[in-house]
């Protein structure tokens, strides 16, 4: 699902927004760092993230905006589900949009 442009734009990425949903579904965006592409995964380390954690164990349902300016603007929103498993937070793609 994730192609080589938006590897790269995941990659290159200095900050990237991770959203989930409060239990009374408003979002709640967080600045992540980094993200490994495996596949169709986006794998976060997680530091704190203790909100976001609440909001997966009720709603496993995010979204990941990724950006850079590296070779021009270029950038993707990512929807899929997401789950802590272990040190991490694995993020499935299920559709991407560009953005820019």
């Amino acid at each position: 699902m994730i192609n080589e442009t938006q590897k790269s734009v995941v990659e290159q990425s200095a900050f990237i927004t991770l959203v989930t949903l409060n239990t009374d579904g408003t979002a709640h965006p967080i600045v992540a760092g980094k993200a490994e592409v495996q596949g169709d995964k986006l794998i976060f380390g997680i530091y704190k993230m203790e909100t976001t954690q609440k909001n997966l164990a009720a709603n496993t349902r995010s979204w990941v905006v990724a950006a850079t300016m590296d070779g021009g603007p270029k950038g993707f929103r990512f929807a899929g589900n997401a789950a802590v498993e272990g040190g991490s937070l694995i993020f499935t793609v299920t559709d991407v949009a560009a953005l820019i």
